[in-house]
């Protein structure tokens, strides 16, 4: 199961996730982080992943699309710092290739 709250804050939109993100729930998180994305104007996106306790293959890819979008991932403890290390080195390796070919 996978919760999902959204805090409006005066310049910052931040998306908790609590649960798994797994299997149909990363649908769920899909459908509302498009719907967010449409909508935020100008604030800073920020999907709160401390409290997910697990992560399948196809929410690390959802992840991955919400950071290369421009939302920063918070989260905490060795498995989840290790996950959003890696999905930001991605994606600093692919603005980086992306600037190379400029």
């Amino acid at each position: 199961m996978l919760r999902i709250s959204v805090m409006n804050e005066p310049a910052i939109i931040r998306v908790k996730l609590e649960g798994k993100l797994a299997h149909e729930w990363v649908e769920e998180a899909r459908s509302a982080w498009t719907a967010l994305a449409e909508t935020n104007g100008d604030k800073e996106l920020v999907v709160d992943l401390l409290n997910v306790s697990f992560i399948d293959e196809a929410g690390h890819r959802l992840l991955s699309e919400i950071r290369h979008a421009g939302a920063e991932l918070l989260g905490s403890g060795p498995l989840m710092s290790a996950l959003i290390e890696e999905i930001e080195e991605a994606e600093s390796a692919c603005s980086h290739d992306a600037s190379d070919h400029d």
